[in-house]
């Protein structure tokens, strides 16, 4: 069976619509489904946002779940280098965290690569486009243009960032489970992330929240429709390449 992790339940929809089979796992420490995506049986489970849940919460599914053969990390991740564009698969060749002050990395830890190169040639065989480089973990959203071409250069060319991925990958290597992770792009390097906190981790906006906004900050408003819009579009591309390699993992 294949874990795969995301962090927000807006991200798990477009595989949840693909999960044939399905049924839902129960547990206290975590919150899932399983199934069967591209022929495949997969655990989906979603560990909530940032390196202290995720880190909890896969624990937890790691240790509950019998049967796992292969730890994938998935969902959205901000872009840091400059030629990523929405909706693009990116594969961490290493994943790292940095310190907060500087971005200088802290901790590594690497994917087997005999499992980066079955990953690359699914890819291109189904002619989906990736870009191939370290990702980085932050512990708080990097949502200006100014940290994130900060956080690019002093991590050492990190070319994307998310708040889960190492957290997870060093609990899947202490177990001694192989792992990998590929994510797509949400915002860009050049995007500053504005109205992030007026949703919600099913992806919907929170009502009230916008009220309050739309009368102190018309812009946040709009920065919600479109944070949505990329949403949507980076989450049907994550959809699109997990089917493309999950069968390679058998």
């Amino acid at each position: 069976m294949i874990l795969v992790f995301v962090a927000l339940k807006a991200e798990s929809r477009p595989l949840r619509v693909r999960l044939s089979d399905r049924g839902v796992l129960l547990d206290s420490g975590f919150s899932g489904e399983r199934g069967q995506i591209a022929g495949v049986q997969v655990a989906l489970v979603t560990t909530g946002m940032g390196m202290r849940r995720s880190r909890i919460s896969s624990g937890r599914a790691m240790d509950s779940l019998p049967g796992i053969d292969f730890v994938l990390i998935s969902g959205v991740a901000g872009g840091l280098r400059d030629d990523l564009t929405v909706g693009q698969v990116v594969l961490s060749e290493r994943l790292l965290t940095c310190r907060d002050d500087d971005f200088q990395p802290e901790k590594m830890v690497y994917p087997p690569t005999q499992w980066i190169n079955r990953f690359v040639g699914a890819l291109e065989d189904s002619e989906i486009p990736y870009a191939l480089g370290p990702m980085m973990t932050s512990r708080y959203p990097l949502t200006t243009r100014a940290d994130k071409q900060r956080a690019y250069s002093q991590s050492g060319g990190a070319i994307s960032v998310d708040m889960e991925s190492a957290a997870i990958a060093f609990e899947a290597k202490r177990r001694g489970l192989p792992f990998a992770c590929i994510r797509t792009i949400l915002d860009t390097a050049g995007d500053d992330v504005v109205g992030a906190r007026l949703i919600d981790q099913n992806g919907h906006v929170r009502r009230l929240a916008a009220v309050k906004a739309l009368i102190t900050n018309p812009r946040m408003v709009i920065g919600v429709a479109h944070l949505l819009r990329n949403l949507r579009l980076a989450t049907r591309s994550m959809a699109l390449a997990l089917e493309a390699v999950l069968p390679c993992l058998q």
